[in-house]
Order: C-alpha cells, then structure tokens, then sequence
C-alpha cells in the first residue's frame, strides 16, 4: 500500500515537472516565433491562460491547443496594450536618470515622488496578465484595473514581489533551472497568489 503511494507520489511529481517545462518550451518557441518583440506578450498571456486553468483544476486539458488558441486570439490586443506598459516604463526610468541627474534643486524634490509612481506602475505589472486572463475586460481597462488592485490589495503586491524574490533566487542558486522553468514557475506562482487575492477582493467589495 505504502509503495502504491509513494509510486503515485512519484508519478505525480514528474507530471507536473514535466508539465512545467513544457509550458516553457512552448513560452520560448512563440516568443521567438514573434521574433521576440511581438511574441514574447501573447506568449505571456497564454502562459498565464494555462496555468490559471491548471489552478482551477482543468489539468486534463491540451496545453498546446489552448495555448496556440488564446496566442493567436490575443495576439493584436497583447502586444499593443504590451508596447503601451513597455513605453509607459521606459518614460518612468528616463524622467528617473533625468532627475537623478539634474542640478535643479527644485526637481531634485520630486525623484521620491515619482520614484514612489514608477514602483506602484512596476506593481501593478505584476498583476497586468492575471487580471488580463481572470477578467472580461477591454483594453486600457486591463491597465486601469491592474493599477486600482495595486492600491486596493498592497498585501498582495509584496507577496507576489517576496515569492519572486526567492524563487530569483533559487534560480541564480541552480543556474540551470532558468534555462528549463524560468517562465512557467513564476507564472504559475503570480497566478496561484492572484487567484486567491481576486477572491478576498471580491468579498471585500461584496462587504462579506
């Protein structure tokens, strides 16, 4: 009995390493069929499409056909709200090196403040692609949302920023674990702390 158990065990690890690394692959090969620039969004938010049904215990699906599905769906939608954050944070870090730099006492007052926007903006990323694959919403109210969750749920933003940190960590303490999860294991760990954050602020809003 114990050796069924532990065969089981086994088995059900290696599945889920096994899935992990594929979702991966799969993350990589469209990002680059992208070239890069215009893959690596859509990809993203097929990742998090795949992991946030794993979650809700959709296990049995097709990875790649769901996959491919929701690439080639949001393709378009992606990448242009993905350019419009890319520019919004390029603008940030350079009025950032802009200011750090300058010899006006005047603008030297105002580094922390919009050091302070460009932290809640780097924020409110984090939450962008499970708040784009949890909810029905168009366009910029993606963007809105993920800034409003960022002020509404601060707890959440540090565990999500905590976890990345340590799995930053046991990525640079196993080099190779990069090269074989490095998309999918911090996917599926914002999505798992999203999912659970999307319900505490649902019943909050519902004042349960």
């Amino acid at each position: 009995m114990k050796r069924a158990v532990l065969i089981d065990s086994i088995y059900s690890i290696s599945n889920s390493i096994l899935r992990f690394l594929y979702i991966h692959l799969l993350w990589m090969v469209f990002s680059l069929l992208g070239l890069v620039i215009f893959g690596v969004f859509p990809a993203t938010v097929s990742l998090f499409a795949v992991t946030r049904k794993w979650l809700l215990g959709e296990t049995d699906m097709p990875i790649f056909a769901t996959f491919l599905s929701v690439f080639k769906q949001e393709f378009m939608k992606s990448n242009l709200l993905g350019m419009l954050l890319s520019f919004g944070g390029l603008v940030l870090y350079a009025d950032l090196l802009a200011l750090q730099h300058t010899s006006i006492p005047f603008l030297q007052y105002l580094y922390f403040p919009v050091l302070f926007i460009a932290l809640l903006y780097a924020c409110s990323i984090l939450h962008f692609f499970s708040i784009y694959v949890h909810y029905e919403l168009k366009g910029l109210h993606i963007i809105k949302n993920a800034l409003l969750f960022t002020l509404a749920m601060p707890l959440a933003g540090l565990k999500l920023v905590g976890g990345l940190l340590v799995i930053v960590y046991l990525f640079i303490t196993f080099p190779g674990s990069i090269i074989l999860f490095g998309a999918s294991v911090p996917a599926f760990y914002m999505m798992w702390i999203s999912l659970k954050t999307f319900t505490q602020y649902e019943q909050k809003r519902a004042g349960k």
